[in-house]
């Protein structure tokens, strides 16, 4: 009769192995891997779009303006612009935070002034006087939550 169950520790010892690989990769406790976690933790972050208005004031032209186009590092520029000059951009933020960032320069003019608008809301605004003068306007948007 022993000869005939010698395969039974070998079975019970296979099947021992595959339920402590399952334990320890979490297979057999429905935990979720990494991946999946990181996942979860990222849907649960605020993302939200906001409107934001670029605005240029003065007189003549403006041989050069550059903006944020996206949040981040997006950047468009125009050159040779009648002044006064305007611009609106949707960007998405979130997790983290974005910017709205603006910069123009004057050529003849007097002075040259910029504003920066998020939802409505004038957020920052700059002046430089006097010809061949640079202003920049910028602000920081913070996801919302509640989209």
């Amino acid at each position: 009769m022993a000869e005939r169950t010698w395969w039974v520790p070998w079975l019970l010892g296979v099947a021992a192995a595959v339920v402590a690989v399952l334990l320890l990769t979490g297979a057999l406790d429905g935990e979720p891997t990494p991946e999946e976690r990181i996942q979860d933790r990222q849907a649960e972050l605020p993302s939200s779009t906001h409107v934001v208005v670029y605005e240029v004031t003065g007189t003549g032209k403006s041989p050069e303006i550059r903006y944020v186009v996206d949040g981040s590092a997006g950047t468009e520029k125009v050159e040779g612009v009648d002044l006064p000059w305007r611009k609106e951009v949707e960007i998405t933020v979130g997790p983290g935070v974005g910017i709205a960032q603006l910069l123009a320069a004057n050529s003849e003019g007097d002075s040259i002034s910029c504003s920066v608008s998020v939802d409505g809301q004038v957020v920052n605004q700059g002046v430089a006087r006097g010809a061949h003068s640079n202003v920049a306007c910028s602000a920081v948007v913070r996801p919302t939550t509640g989209e």
